[in-house]
């Protein structure tokens, strides 16, 4: 067992994408447990509330995860399910057994003391000490190394993901719309940006230099998480957040057609023009989108985005601009590309 027990360990241990990892730990659980039944939740929080969704499970027929990531309408109140909101309103600093009955057994994965998880496991039987010690086991590994991972992902400052998640997200987007859209290439191409697609947008504080140089880096510190905190409450849960670098920021977002996509960042760029930052009173954000073909390159994505925003700033700043549609309307030439940024 102890043997089976390490490779279990180093397959956990081996990935850096969430994904891979849970279902790496869903795949352990099942095959050292010798169960079939296993729910792994995701927790996330919108003000005061829970909300669940579940990104990966077994049953008889294998295991399963969402490719795509969850979306907004996957999350339900926790309330629904009483088990998981007892051990949420429990707060345990280690996985807390709240099931409700003995064939069950309900773990709450924390990380500073903030629930991000639960792992749902039912047994045919009623489980042995040793199997629940185990189950505690492996998903205590798992929480210690979700912890690390998070150290490595976020950035410091701003408490959203780095440039190097930024990177490896993007990819592994580009790989699953591939995956998924094989064959249907030339029809999302010819759509230009119609229908619900994935969006790449570049938000670029203006003037951010002059803040540094005049009120010092300790206000320019605080405007940039300041606006980390507007982007949390402008997109959705499912949207990716990044800081880019300096003062540049990435937001991916999913499955919008263009207008909602343009709606949001637009209501996203009056919020920052509308918002008053301590000592510095009032200031602007432009913005570049793009939407994401899966057959483009991360370069390519990246540049179109980029030079949408290179036209907000040429042309008035505290604006927002599409790529696509900056083609469209003659006022970009196609595949005109900024080559001192290096992206990857």
């Amino acid at each position: 067992m102890s043997k089976k027990l390490l490779k279990h360990v180093e397959a956990i241990t081996c990935h850096r994408d969430t994904a891979l990892l849970d279902k790496s730990v869903v795949s352990s659980l099942r095959e050292l447990l010798q169960i079939e039944e296993i729910r792994l939740y995701d927790v996330a929080h919108r003000g005061d509330d829970a909300l669940i969704a579940m990104t990966t499970w077994s049953d008889a027929t294998g295991i399963h995860c969402r490719h795509d990531g969850l979306h907004d309408d996957d999350y339900e109140p926790v309330l629904n399910h009483p088990g998981i909101a007892a051990c949420i309103d429990a707060n345990d600093k280690v996985p807390g057994d709240a099931a409700a009955d003995a064939r069950h057994q309900l773990l709450m994965i924390c990380v500073d003391r903030k629930p991000i998880a639960c792992c749902e496991i039912t047994y045919p039987d009623t489980p042995s000490p040793q199997q629940r010690d185990l189950a505690e086991g492996i998903l205590g590994l798992y929480r210690n190394y979700l912890s690390l991972l998070e150290d490595s992902q976020i950035d410091t400052l701003t408490g959203l993901s780095n440039r190097k998640t930024f990177e490896r997200s993007l990819a592994r987007l580009l790989v699953d719309e591939g995956v998924r859209d094989n064959g249907r290439e030339n029809e999302r191409r010819g759509s230009g940006g119609s229908g619900e697609e994935n969006w790449l947008a570049i938000i670029d504080i203006d003037h951010f230099k002059r803040i540094n140089d005049h009120f010092g880096h300790l206000y320019g510190d605080e405007v940039l998480i300041l606006i980390a905190n507007l982007m949390r409450r402008a997109f959705r849960q499912h949207d990716k957040l990044f800081r880019f670098g300096g003062e540049e920021f990435v937001v991916l977002l999913r499955g919008v057609s263009y207008e909602n996509a343009l709606g949001t960042l637009e209501r996203f760029r009056q919020k920052v023009a509308e918002h008053i930052f301590p000592q510095v009173d009032q200031i602007t954000a432009s913005v570049g989108f793009a939407v994401i073909h899966p057959q483009d390159t991360p370069n390519a994505v990246l540049g179109h985005a980029d030079e949408a925003l290179y036209f907000a700033k040429d042309n008035g700043r505290n604006q927002v601009f599409c790529y696509e549609k900056l083609i469209e309307c003659g006022k970009l030439p196609k595949k005109m590309l900024h080559t001192e940024a290096d992206f990857f």
